[in-house]
């Protein structure tokens, strides 16, 4: 089951996943229906297909064609049942975009998108894979990438991160995360979680360090911050830039070529 994720599998298919189906997905729609063409989409590290899932609940005739690539069979498994009525509007592909080679015989895409995906995408492969989506793009089209990044203070584990720590604190009022009402208790749990993360990709990062790793090279997603992620997209060809951002989550879009119907 190690390939299949084990027990994330099952929180990823299982997961009402509030927040992104309440912003993210109906961002990356709304973007999807403003391209001159919508033909094709590639899902890049799809789950159990959950941004197909809303686009078709959104628009339940159209004739796009989603390609959902992911390294787990298990979470395929469940798309493959959720998306059974609908042949061959929906295909899944089991393949990691860590090997060589993964994009083979995935065609063009007018859109590439990813939700919540990248941070297994190990930093050695950051440069060939902005390159090879821009190949895998048509002529004009979109790149769209939504993940938590940190550590915007450099990757350096002692530095405080001053940004992060005010936009955490910031009321729920300005910056609401999660649409479902949450008792004052679920909030201090869910805060005592995400301190108590943070604290272990810290110790993660300062025994690599420790060890002679050279973090912005290392075989692990947290220590690359948004700007990394925008600069390598930009070495690769795309026009890329942040779009939205709610604490630490941010949505980098990557474009090639004039994909929008008013550019």
């Amino acid at each position: 089951m190690k390939n299949d994720f084990g027990q994330w599998a099952e929180h990823y298919t299982c997961s009402p996943y509030d927040h992104y189906r309440g912003e993210v997905y109906h961002l990356f729609i709304d973007i999807f229906r403003h391209l001159k063409s919508l033909a094709t989409v590639l899902d890049v590290g799809a789950g159990p297909g959950n941004l197909a899932f809303e686009f078709f609940r959104r628009f339940p005739n159209s004739p796009c064609r989603f390609v959902l690539l992911d390294a787990s069979r298990e979470m395929l498994r469940a798309a493959e049942t959720r998306f059974s009525e609908r042949g061959d509007a929906v295909t899944m592909v089991c393949r990691s975009y860590n090997t060589d080679g993964w994009q083979k015989s995935l065609g063009k895409f007018d859109a590439i998108a990813s939700n919540n995906s990248l941070f297994h995408l190990r930093p050695p492969n950051l440069r060939s894979f902005y390159r090879i989506c821009l190949e895998r793009l048509k002529a004009n089209g979109v790149f769209l990438n939504q993940q938590a990044f940190g550590y915007e203070s450099g990757n350096k584990p002692k530095t405080r991160d001053r940004f992060s720590e005010i936009i955490q604190t910031l009321p729920d009022e300005i910056l609401p995360q999660y649409p479902i009402r949450m008792s004052d208790f679920e909030k201090r749990k869910l805060k005592e979680m995400k301190i108590a993360a943070g604290q272990r990709r810290v110790t993660d990062m300062q025994r690599a360090r420790s060890a002679g790793v050279h973090i912005a090279e290392a075989d692990e997603h947290q220590y690359l911050t948004a700007e990394k992620h925008l600069q390598l997209m930009r070495a690769a060809g795309f026009s890329a830039g942040s779009i939205w951002q709610k604490r630490d989550f941010v949505v980098l879009m990557g474009i090639k070529g004039s994909p929008f119907l008013r550019d």
